[in-house]
């Protein structure tokens, strides 16, 4: 008996357009919002930045965790068809001294969801921090993007 899976009529429902794109076709052809935006200057199509290909969404996007105690918050993924269910690595950078951060699952997906979880130390110093969480696809040509976090470490 033959099988249709979703993905792969996906995949060859694109593959037209692909084509065209490599053609030097229009970019209006492609279903992304980057596509509508983009300047076409004497038949010179210019590609939608990596920062606009997808974008993550962290929720919510502000937090206050309290010494001894930890948070959570959800990292949702708006993206193109074409890159659902692309793994990508997850990091955050700015945290002061005392909270540590842990992803579930380790490696997330395009379409998927995951949840970054803050823990600060019993003897975190209060304050207020800027937090960016990263996105990074896991291929040869590696996308990246950026959410910023507000992080405040309350009072005992």
């Amino acid at each position: 008996m033959f099988r249709i899976y979703p993905r792969t009529l996906l995949k060859a429902a694109l593959l037209p357009t692909a084509l065209l794109l490599a053609a030097g076709g229009s970019q209006a052809a492609f279903a992304s919002p980057a596509a509508g935006t983009a300047n076409v200057t004497s038949g010179i199509h210019s590609a939608p930045s990596a920062e606009s290909y997808y974008i993550m969404r962290l929720s919510p996007s502000s937090v206050t965790v309290r010494p001894g105690c930890r948070t959570r918050i959800t990292i949702s993924f708006q993206a193109p068809a074409d890159l659902y269910g692309t793994p990508v690595d997850l990091s955050v950078t700015g945290l002061p001294s005392g909270v540590t951060a842990s992803f579930a699952p380790p490696t997330a997906t395009i379409g998927g969801r995951a949840v970054l979880t803050l823990t600060a130390a019993p003897s975190s110093a209060a304050g207020t921090s800027a937090v960016t969480v990263t996105a990074m696809t896991e291929s040869s040509d590696p996308i990246g993007t950026t959410a910023p976090l507000g992080l405040t470490i309350g009072t005992p």
